[in-house]
């Protein structure tokens, strides 16, 4: 019980030690920024100290990744989640936000290998499915782009998801062809 309360305690501790910061509030004073991030380490390293459940352990790691990302110190928020991702190798949130962050700066390449880890298991998803395809499209890999969308065609056609498959097809198509008559105009 007392493992219980003192893991809901820091829980609740990182969820509020950034939560007046968030990147759409940039009115925030570097100051206070800085408070937010020194408080989410002290809950950490209380974290450490704790003798709790891995789930527990899974999503104060995970809640930390997150106020990290907010914080905008993706290199931390990639740490946290890494640490998630040695306990859970196909957690989703880990492998989501870890794309979304190489997305948000541009590392395609290195976000394509975790969305292909996040579409390896999580491909009855239509959101990582097309997630997977932008990503892999951005990073020039159209017939990957292609054969992972012929795989969800083949596993999961049906009257409700013909109109998402036409849409990624044509999005593959157009793309292809806008990078096609861009190197041919350089």
């Amino acid at each position: 019980m007392k493992k219980t309360i003192t893991a809901l305690l820091i829980t609740t501790l990182l969820l509020t030690a950034c939560s007046q910061y968030d990147v759409d509030k940039p009115d925030l004073t570097e100051e206070k920024r800085v408070e937010h991030e020194q408080a989410l380490e002290e809950a950490l390293e209380a974290l450490k100290n704790e003798d709790i459940s891995q789930e527990e352990e899974l999503e104060s790691l995970r809640t930390a990744g997150i106020k990290y990302e907010r914080l905008g110190k993706y290199d931390k928020a990639i740490e946290y989640y890494e640490k998630v991702l040695i306990i859970d190798p196909v957690d989703f949130v880990a492998l989501n936000n870890i794309t979304v962050i190489y997305e948000e700066v541009e590392e395609f390449e290195l976000a394509a290998g975790y969305v292909v880890r996040l579409y390896t298991n999580y491909k009855d998803r239509q959101g990582v499915v097309s997630d997977t395809i932008r990503i892999l499209v951005k990073n020039k890999g159209f017939d990957d782009a292609q054969m992972v969308l012929e795989e969800y065609t083949l596993n999961y056609q049906s009257p409700e998801t013909l109109p998402f498959i036409s849409e990624q097809f044509d999005y593959i198509r157009r793309m292809r062809n806008a990078d096609t008559e861009a190197q041919t105009t350089e």
